[in-house]
């Protein structure tokens, strides 16, 4: 059983949340908490495997709430959920030790499976409404945008099938969605994700799929419609 705690100021919000999350016979939400400081209170006494994190909560921000769980309790895995989508914002939940960005417009299926991968560790996990917000902006800013550079990509040395496998990571795939995508072994897809990091100079799948766009390696995902039901 994965274990969640939600902290996020907003009673509807944590309400929704737990909902989700709890409708889903693998995952239990052990705790919701208001405020980064009751969260940090808590911490001991739970110990989740998973802790949904707000950024915008009245004292201490989740940003920075994010790197002291991540200090405490190394094991547990911070998804920050917030409506601040910007790079910014981004960067510095990577820099906190966080195991993925989600937007509050998230799917429910989507934040599910986010759920369930930063639990097994199985990568950072960034939206494709997120990536696709970023890259818009990049584009704006006189950055690569919607298209993918050849040349960069042959800079770098990247062959199809890293090619193939970059463009399903920067759609937030996991890597056994990606090996189901692909056709290919989970063990393959890792050692390619691994090249991946090796070649752009990352440390993590969040900062390969933000290279990419930053560089032009990528087109960006289409946003996803929000679930109605």
């Amino acid at each position: 059983m994965t274990t969640v705690m939600i902290c996020d100021d907003d009673p509807i919000v944590r309400a929704a949340l737990a909902a989700y999350l709890d409708r889903e016979s693998d995952l239990s939400v052990v705790a919701t908490v208001d405020c980064a400081e009751e969260a940090l209170a808590q911490l001991d006494d739970h110990a989740p495997d998973v802790v949904l994190m707000d950024i915008a909560l009245p004292g201490q921000n989740g940003l920075e709430a994010t790197g002291q769980v991540r200090e405490r309790h190394p094991r547990t895995a911070v998804l920050v959920l917030t409506t601040f989508g910007t790079d910014e914002h981004l960067r510095a939940a990577l820099a906190a030790g966080a195991s993925g960005f989600l937007l509050k417009t998230t799917a429910a299926s989507a934040l599910v499976a986010a759920v369930r991968a930063a639990a097994a560790n199985a990568g950072t996990v960034i939206t494709p409404e997120l990536a696709h917000q970023i890259a818009c902006d990049q584009a704006r800013e006189g950055g690569p945008g919607g298209h993918v550079d050849a040349e960069a990509i042959a800079e770098l040395g990247l062959t199809d099938r890293e090619q193939d496998v970059l463009t399903l990571l920067c759609q937030a795939e996991s890597n056994a969605g990606i090996a189901d995508r692909l056709a290919l072994s989970e063990s393959t897809v890792k050692t390619h994700v691994s090249s991946l990091m090796a070649k752009l100079g990352c440390t993590s799948r969040l900062q390969v799929a933000l290279t990419a766009f930053e560089r032009g390696l990528a087109t960006p995902p289409l946003p996803h419609e929000p679930e109605t039901s």
